[in-house]
């Protein structure tokens, strides 16, 4: 009887291990299809995502787009003078009111000669509403 136990439990403990191999076999299949599976959920949402995204892109860049070509028709000089003339009541500065620009600055002590001779102070000059006065650059006769 001895003996007959001896194989019965070396049969048992066989059996035990090829049933644990088998469920960590099943186990580990079962696990590798359930990654594959989420695996490619992920990258179906990823996907989807994408779609939206360039979607998305698509449309801000036609935005961005006909934003540009509207500020660029704001900051039209015609728009702007057109502007200045009928909402801001201004008009084209007279001929005694022009800087000529030598060189890109104006020479020294010229503005004050020359707003002495018109009988105006420089502070109240720069007061009047002109197109030229808004821009000390503006060195163009009209």
């Amino acid at each position: 009887m001895k003996n007959d136990s001896f194989v019965r439990r070396n049969i048992d403990r066989r059996g035990l291990v090829n049933f644990v191999a088998t469920v960590l076999a099943c186990a580990l299949v079962a696990g590798a299809m359930l990654l594959h599976a989420w695996v490619r959920t992920r990258v179906t949402e990823q996907g989807y995502a994408l779609s939206r995204l360039s979607a998305e892109y698509r449309d801000l860049t036609r935005e961005h787009e006909s934003l540009q070509l509207k500020a660029a028709e704001l900051r039209s000089p015609q728009r702007i003078e057109e502007l200045a003339r009928t909402k801001l009541g201004m008009s084209a500065p007279a001929l005694d009111r022009v800087v000529v620009l030598v060189g890109g600055q104006e020479e020294a002590g010229f503005a004050r000669r020359r707003a002495e001779g018109a009988g105006r102070s420089i502070g109240a000059e720069a007061a009047g509403r002109s197109i030229g006065d808004q821009d000390p650059l503006i060195a163009s006769v009209r």
